[in-house]
């Protein structure tokens, strides 16, 4: 902290203004923080059918920060949660490391997400719970992904950064009209 001039608050105070930024946390995340997150994000979103939409994406997407994020033995987990709003949309953004191992099969179900209607996304959806696709080893089996899908009518925007050999950085964003 010794490094960050005094004009530091400042200069993020109005990087967030210019990004639309509204709830920003970055650091280790639990299900204490969560629920502290989920209430102050209430008083953020306006409108009854954007707000459960928003907060239902947000509690997936907060769960998936503490479900699934790659820890190294000795590791600190940081991962960071944004979430934005414009004249048009709100805008919800999760990252987390990741290891590289994951990766395909990550990349392969938010495509699919992306590729499908609304109709394919729910008998994907009703595919996974009628033939008991198994879970994978972290938990999941894409319900989530699709869930998210469904309720933000909008694609995925992602991407994986390469951190070394073993770690990637994966980001994901979400957008939802802010007028339904």
């Amino acid at each position: 902290m010794e490094n960050i001039n005094s004009q530091f608050a400042y200069d993020t105070h109005q990087l967030m203004e210019r990004s639309s930024v509204r709830l920003f946390f970055s650091g280790e995340f639990s299900s204490d923080l969560i629920t502290v997150l989920l209430l102050m994000a209430k008083s953020n979103i306006g409108g009854r059918s954007v707000m459960k939409k928003v907060y239902n994406i947000m509690i997936e997407c907060l769960e998936n920060l503490t479900k699934h994020s790659y820890k190294n033995e000795g590791d600190q987990s940081t991962a960071i949660f944004v979430l934005g709003k414009d004249d048009e949309f709100y805008y919800l953004a999760t990252g987390n490391k990741i290891d590289n191992r994951n990766i395909n099969e990550l990349r392969d179900k938010l495509e699919k997400a992306n590729s499908l209607d609304k109709k394919g996304l729910a008998d994907w959806y009703n595919e996974i719970l009628k033939n008991d696709i198994e879970l994978s080893d972290r938990g999941g089996a894409g319900l989530g992904i699709i869930d998210m899908a469904l309720k933000s009518e909008n694609k995925f925007d992602f991407h994986f950064k390469e951190l070394d050999s073993r770690n990637s950085f994966f980001t994901l964003k979400i957008k939802v009209k802010v007028v339904q």
